[in-house]
């Protein structure tokens, strides 16, 4: 079937086909909106992010006519003057693409096509795609467009895609044995790009196998001293083994037809010659399988940093948890990417569908899934290799096991083999596994929350209005997940202020119904937690009452919404279920494990703001939770009279939020008499209705 014809592109200066000839877009300004829409190619793109890029010097009163008739003259330039292809819709503009009709796709097509392909035993097609997704360039990407923020974003993202691709091709080439063809064009792209090890890497393997062993000793030495000098660091460990074994005259490194047979002939799956003469999968190349990296990512240098440290350092398996929405997942990813140069065997992403109840994978299915990525036939003498510590083809590789339920669902693949690392990311802590190093993720704080907003939003947008902004960040419990929703809800709302979005969610009634964007809401992540209880996915016990103590747990789930309360005790809990203070214990870490309540100390928790509207929602009896929560309020009535005189002082500042939060719910007046009276009640309630009756 032949491919429809390419009718916009980017892979370069910017253009479109007037169906004779390619033809620029003289308008800067049009321009700018054509790339913008062709970057977000049938996505709607909000009037308010077009607004920043296209006048991001400040508002302007009349913004909204002068897009409109940005729009208007783009549709006359490029031949779509009834708006057929860029239509407008409620908030924003959108425009059509035929599949195959713009150059990036089509780029993007034929590289994952090359992958495929070598992944699969085939470099003479990976080649032949790799080479046609490069024919494609035709000089730096978006070169005629002004250079704002994403914009810039972009184009650099595109340059190191490209850069990739051509040490893809490379790669291939080598291990196709033709290094001698390609050592004039590994030399220029290492002048051009001096700090990248797998240029050197290529460079030095070619220029050994055609007899040039001193001038690849002295390309390692060239790089080690500009890293020393530059970064202060020493090349990654590839690159000194591969030194090591030129030293040493390895015949491996030398052996061109066992290089060409072994790539030419093995069957997919199975383990090949890579470029420096150790296994590794198909074609000599290495899974590179992450996601890609969402923006923004803010609030979290200090937490990447640290990861990227452990895993540069060798760490087997660090494990990241915290409660849903704390963004683990993109932490996970993007300290993945940074690392990646750690990691010449590969990266692998593995979404173990932990929240999916059923669906979850299974650890030998996971297994599969690794081995698949690395070409590893299953039940072969390289998998089970691979099983018992061997590492994949000999060289360094991350996996990354993302949303996984539960220590059970990754005990057979921890501890890691010492030729993989693993990354872990759960809303529970992984117990019970040896040389796992922990992470726990919790909120932003409140400025990276800020941050994050002005970032999605535009930050004049958010700077005019900071009271509001900081009350809808609170609102969100400053978690990442709910305020990119709520982000995004604001960016395609831009006739919406912020203090009356931040109004709206303050109520706890309608918090979740807003905090929603198309079918991704927060209501749906956090139900998934619950549906973990329901579903009765934890670890059985060894006497079997786990199920019933899941069972407990959403009882207590709802009865802690109905309390309303930010930071629970262990001795409250109990008495809100009629239970032991240890049962109450066991039922509050369970809760934490799926990721529903914080601990704060041993014996005290917090439950987000979220949490507690969802927990509104969830099925039970009116009458009981109410009665749970009087038990409560006559509790601390009772620990009022009975706290001796020197020690009330600092009890009432230990439990002073609650007291507040409890006194008007007091329907005795016998919190109040416990507390001293009248005049104490009204310190700490702020407010004489506090005291009248109901």
């Amino acid at each position: 079937m032949r491919q429809p014809p390419v009718k916009y592109r980017v892979l370069g200066p910017v253009e479109y086909h007037d169906g004779e000839n390619w033809v620029a877009v003289k308008a800067a300004k049009q321009r700018a909106l054509l790339a913008v829409l062709l970057l977000n190619a049938n996505h709607l793109v909000p009037a308010q992010q077009l607004h920043s890029e296209l006048w991001s010097d400040g508002s302007s009163s009349h913004v909204g006519s002068l897009l409109a008739g940005c729009v208007w003259r783009l549709r006359a330039a490029i031949g779509d003057s009834e708006g057929k292809s860029l239509l407008t819709r409620p908030t924003g503009y959108q425009l059509a693409v035929p599949s195959g009709g713009l150059d990036l796709h089509a780029y993007e097509s034929l590289v994952a096509s090359g992958r495929t392909q070598r992944a699969s035993g085939n470099p003479v097609e990976a080649l032949r795609s790799f080479s046609a997704a490069l024919d494609l360039w035709r000089g730096a990407p978006l070169a005629d467009v002004a250079l704002t923020s994403s914009i810039m974003a972009e184009s650099a993202r595109l340059e190191e895609s490209r850069l990739a691709v051509m040490e893809a091709k490379l790669g291939v080439q080598i291990a196709l044995g033709a290094h001698e063809d390609i050592l004039p064009e590994l030399k220029l792209l290492v002048a051009q790009h001096p700090l990248r090890e797998r240029l050197h890497e290529y460079l030095m393997t070619a220029l050994y196998r055609t007899g040039q062993q001193a001038e690849a000793l002295g390309v390692y030495r060239d790089l080690h001293h500009l890293l020393a000098d530059e970064l202060g660091i020493d090349p990654s460990r590839p690159l000194r083994e591969l030194q090591q074994r030129i030293l040493e005259e390895d015949p491996r490194l030398n052996d061109d037809g066992a290089v060409h047979q072994a790539v030419t002939v093995s069957a997919p799956g199975e383990p090949v010659v890579s470029a420096s003469g150790a296994a590794a999968v198909p074609a000599g190349a290495a899974p590179r399988l992450l996601p890609r990296q969402r923006a923004p990512f803010v609030g979290r240098t200090s937490e990447l940093d640290g990861l990227v440290r452990l895993l540069s350092e060798g760490r087997p398996a660090v494990a990241i948890h915290g409660p849903a929405g704390s963004g683990k997942s993109v932490l996970a990813v993007a300290a993945a990417h940074a690392a990646a140069g750690e990691f010449p065997g590969g990266q692998v992403h593995v979404d173990m569908r932990g929240t999916a109840g059923g669906s979850a994978l299974r650890p030998e299915q996971a297994m599969e899934v690794i081995l698949a990525s690395f070409g590893i036939e299953p039940g072969s003498g390289e998998a089970a290799a691979l099983r018992t510590g061997a590492g994949p083809a000999g060289r360094r590789a991350l996996v990354v096991l993302d949303n996984v339920r539960d220590s059970a669902q990754i005990r057979e693949l921890l501890p890691a083999t010492p030729g993989i690392s693993f990354l872990v990311t759960s809303r529970s802590p992984i117990a019970g596994t040896d040389g796992l190093t922990h992470l726990r993720l919790g909120g932003l704080t409140e400025s990276a929350s800020i941050d994050l907003l002005r970032r999605s939003v535009g930050a004049p947008r958010v700077d005019a209005e900071p009271a509001a902004a900081a009350e809808l960040v609170r609102s969100c419990d400053y978690s990442p997940f709910a305020l990119r929703l709520a982000a995004d809800r604001l960016a395609t709302r831009p006739d919406w202020t912020v203090a009356d979005f931040a109004r709206y969610v303050a109520e706890p009634h309608q918090r979740l119904d807003f905090l929603a964007d198309g079918d991704v809401s927060l209501r749906d992540s956090l139900m998934a937690s619950v549906r973990l209880l329901a579903g009765g996915t934890g670890e059985s016990d060894t006497d079997g009452r786990s199920g019933g103590r899941d069972a407990a747990a959403v009882t207590a789930l709802r009865r802690l919404g109905f309390l309303d309360r930010t930071v629970v005790t262990v001795e409250a809990l109990a008495v809100l279920l009629g239970s032991s203070e240890g049962e109450a214990h066991r039922i509050a870490e369970r809760l934490v494990d799926v990721g529903l309540l914080e601990s704060l100390a041993i014996d005290r928790y917090r439950v987000p703001q979220s949490v507690r509207a969802l927990a509104r929602e969830l099925a039970g009896s009116d009458r009981e939770d109410a009665e749970a929560v009087r038990r409560v309020v006559d509790h601390y009535a009772g620990a009022a009279q009975d706290q001796p005189g020197p020690a009330h002082g600092a009890w009432d500042r230990a439990e002073r939020e609650t007291l507040r939060a409890l006194v008007p719910r007091d329907r005795t007046g016998a919190l109040a008499e416990s507390l001293g009276g009248t005049r104490y009640v009204l310190r700490v309630s702020g407010s004489r209705s506090a005291l009248m009756p109901s």
